[in-house]
């Protein structure tokens, strides 16, 4: 299965974006801070009218099958937030709990 690194992204913005919805209203919300990921990806140019480098995620067990891509591990950090540039939460922010110890 190929997922582009882009599709991945704009999965894991949509989770985030659910969590912030479905923690509305409650007592207890978190505020995501950073967000890493390290991801096996293949890189892949392409000859096409499109052409250009693309990166695919690999799924398990997929190196084997990844005939003429090279695979590197690629290691984000990224930071959420809001469109108006706030902090997103998805729970209480317990950050000034943790502080106090």
């Amino acid at each position: 299965m190929k997922i582009e690194l882009a599709e991945l992204l704009t999965s894991l913005r949509s989770e985030i974006n659910r969590a912030r919805l479905q923690a509305a209203g409650e007592d207890v919300r978190f505020r995501i801070d950073s967000i890493d990921l390290e991801l096996q990806v293949a890189a892949e140019k392409s000859a096409d009218a499109d052409a250009g480098v693309r990166f695919w995620v690999m799924s398990l067990g997929a190196k084997g099958s990844v005939k003429s891509a090279e695979t590197h591990t690629v290691r984000l950090s990224l930071a959420a937030e809001t469109a108006g540039g706030g902090s997103v939460l998805t729970g209480d922010d317990v950050s000034s709990l943790l502080a106090a110890d």
